[in-house]
């Protein structure tokens, strides 16, 4: 990776501008070589050939070209560090911490614990442990050079912030853990059970180790293990009902702020995806813009990590009930830089895509957008399990153009790429089973044996589950087969 490269990429018109005024009262502005290197990559980020600019501006001389670069990287990034310190807490913090530090080397103990105990009132209202652990061993430290400090008081605070820190941690190496798991698989595990134990297990710790009600971090600890639970247990009436209650509460209590804003616009997502689940479109939609105007709060600093959900959110509703809409919000979401930037928008713009089209009975437009979908980098990053329902579905729409020679060849690969799969996985080794048969049946009311093995697929999952754990919903395809 180009670091610099990667770094000047990433900063916005406002932190240029800042960086620039920065430089021009720290340096002399005179024979500039490293504001001409950034001047060159801002302007031309896309075909930017270092090789090049090495050669003009030193020649020969890589070395001196490396020593620019890296005095460069450190000129930002001090920059970056100056104008988005004072915008976060953790940041104000550390520089308070630091303070205190630099005041205790100088001989001042009197004004770093002035600013040790800055640090904490701070730490204390954003339910910071790690940092109040921090604070707390720092105010120890100096208790030896300022006899005036209580070091019974501090003692006692850091035992009893011990035990808030340790449960944090515990709870967060677990929901991480969990979480991710929930992410990558994309809600097509076969492993629900096991994951809904340890969310289980989760709500028990924050409930029998902490006043639950008293602490906004654990109280959104406690939403996030709920709402997993219900979610890996598909109740989304159940859910929609808690996440309504739970984020008026929250904003009745004014639980929400800057620091944990972010799971302010989760939950707003986790909503909007729930009214999704229970056909509740325009509901959705709604929540949806909700979700968008929380996401310009704060000056629209998790704006960019957000859009994603919310085009998200938008275009599976619309595609319920507008599907022209859907498409073109998708293609605004393809033309949009936020977007082109994750590692998951091909599969988000192909997948939606083929999806709308097969909907629409475009099925050739379907097929073209499923085989991109498989072609692009980011698909290999989905779970096998999401990968093989893709590939699955993929086929499903080449059953509808009769393309039978080429649905051989894709089943053959399916079952040599997921043979492991496949050996446990008995829903989709059913449908693949079916399909083989299909693409040789000339007459399906005829074929009793086939009837039956359909009849009996159909029977092992409800349509709405189904379509809870299906790309294209096996049963939905099936029941059309039948109406020809």
């Amino acid at each position: 990776m180009n670091i610099l490269l990667e770094t000047i990429r990433s900063i916005n018109k406002e932190e240029t501008r800042y960086f620039k005024i920065l430089s021009n009262k720290t340096h002399n502005q005179s024979s500039r070589k490293d504001m001409l290197l950034f001047d060159l990559i801002r302007n031309n980020t896309t075909n930017y050939d270092e090789k090049k600019v090495s050669k003009m501006m030193y020649e020969n001389k890589k070395n001196n070209f490396y020593q620019l670069k890296n005095k460069l990287i450190k000129s930002i990034n001090k920059s970056i560090i100056s104008q988005h310190s004072a915008k976060d807490t953790e940041s104000l913090i550390s520089n308070l911490i630091l303070l205190s530090k630099v005041y205790k080397r100088k001989g001042n103990a009197k004004l770093a614990y002035l600013y040790l105990k800055k640090a904490e009132k701070k730490a204390q209202k954003i339910e910071s442990f790690e940092t109040l652990s921090t604070v707390y061993t720092e105010i120890l430290k100096l208790s030896y050079d300022l006899i005036s400090i209580d070091i019974e008081k501090y003692i006692k605070k850091k035992i009893i912030n011990k035990k808030s820190l340790s449960l944090s941690q515990d709870i967060d190496i677990a929901l991480s853990s969990v979480m991710h798991q929930i992410k990558i698989t994309q809600n097509f595990s076969n492993n629900k059970t096991e994951i809904s134990k340890k969310l289980n297990n989760i709500i028990k710790s924050i409930n029998s180790e902490i006043e639950v009600e008293k602490s906004p971090k654990f109280r959104i600890r406690l939403f996030e293990a709920i709402s997993r639970v219900l979610l890996q247990e598909n109740d989304f009436t159940a859910l929609e009902s808690y996440l309504k209650t739970t984020y008026q509460e929250f904003l009745d209590d004014k639980v929400f702020n800057k620091t944990n804003h972010e799971q302010k616009l989760m939950m707003l997502t986790y909503l909007s995806n729930c009214l999704y689940k229970n056909d509740k479109f325009k509901e959705s939609l709604k929540t949806a813009e909700e979700l968008k105007k929380a996401m310009n709060e704060f000056d629209s600093v998790l704006k960019k990590r957000f859009l994603f959900y919310y085009y998200n959110t938008l275009v599976i509703n619309l595609s319920r009930i507008d599907k022209d809409k859907a498409l073109k919000v998708l293609l605004k979401a393809k033309e949009d830089k936020t977007i082109q930037a994750l590692p998951t928008f091909g599969s988000f713009i192909y997948l939606n895509m083929g999806l709308i089209y097969y909907d629409q009975k475009k099925y050739k437009l379907s097929t073209q957008s499923l085989s991109r979908l498989i072609l692009q980098k980011d698909f290999l990053s989905l779970s096998v399990q999401l990968q093989l329902k893709i590939l699955i579905s993929e086929v499903i729409v080449r059953y509808q153009l009769k393309q039978t020679d080429l649905i051989e060849k894709k089943i053959s690969f399916i079952k040599k790429k997921h043979k492991r799969i496949l050996k446990v996985n008995i829903r989709d080794k059913g449908i693949i089973s079916i399909i083989e048969k299909l693409i040789y049946c000339n007459n399906i009311y005829t074929d009793n044996k086939l009837k039956a093995e359909i009849e009996n697929f159909r029977s092992m999952t409800s349509l709405k589950n189904a379509g809870n754990t299906d790309v294209i919903n096996y049963n939905e395809w099936l029941n059309n087969i039948y109406k020809r």
